[in-house]
């Protein structure tokens, strides 16, 4: 199924090519550490480009982390559709493993470095204070016991609000059942971020932020710092 993903995304953007293409945002961010979903992946500062293209409803996002110590690193692409107050993103993840042989175009058994998540969210709805976002993994998550899919899934809340002009957002993130994140229902990721952007009258902003994390799960805690530059 991996196979028919690239071309699948390649026919929906030629298909948008009609309608007008265009450049949405990028950036480039570094962060003290990698924490995704109460995880820490990676054990040194990461560097984080994003692009963005949308052309009506229909955006496709590229996303890497790369750690500095080149003990993690990832790459995202993300088609998503935006309906009235929903959108609906597929998300290919591509890890691969330090020190071993990895081919980003090889889907076969355990060469394979690809998951492949569908999530559905109301994040770009500006008249909902109260954010959610729900996201399975159709592929890539395999149970190494009975080698068929978790179907891990991942729940979160956020309420952002402004404070002295500064982005403040606190969030909630759980697992519902047995999975990659944990081996029952719990709450993975939990705290709150600050956020600012700098508008120096250049070409580009500075967004800046600050993170406090906690999953209680692993009860593990971080404080993150980020910076960058955005277009």
């Amino acid at each position: 199924m991996f196979r028919l993903i690239f071309p699948v995304l390649f026919l929906f953007l030629a298909f948008h090519s009609h309608s007008q293409i265009r450049f949405s945002d990028a950036g480039l961010i570094v962060e003290s550490r990698y924490i995704w979903r109460g995880e820490k992946l990676g054990t040194a500062p990461a560097i984080e480009p994003s692009l963005t293209f949308a052309s009506g409803r229909f955006s496709f996002n590229f996303w890497a982390t790369a750690s500095i110590d080149k003990s993690y690193s990832e790459i995202d692409l993300t088609p998503a559709w935006q309906f009235d107050e929903f959108a609906l993103s597929l998300l290919d993840y591509y890890y691969p493993v330090p020190g071993e042989n990895n081919q980003y175009f090889n889907f076969q058994g355990d060469k394979n470095r690809h998951s492949l998540e569908l999530s559905i969210d109301n994040y770009a709805v500006e008249k909902r204070r109260l954010k959610w976002m729900i996201g399975a993994f159709l592929l890539g998550d395999r149970n190494e016991e009975t080698g068929k899919s978790f179907y891990s899934t991942y729940l979160e809340f956020k309420y952002p609000f402004t404070i002295w002009s500064i982005e403040t957002e606190p969030f909630l993130g759980l697992t519902p059942f047995h999975g990659y994140y944990a081996d029952r229902f719990a709450f993975i990721n939990t705290g709150i971020s600050f956020s600012k952007d700098l508008d120096l009258k250049l070409p580009f902003s500075i967004p800046l932020s600050l993170s406090f994390i906690s999953n209680p799960y692993t009860k593990q805690s971080f404080v993150i710092f980020a910076g960058g530059i955005a277009f």
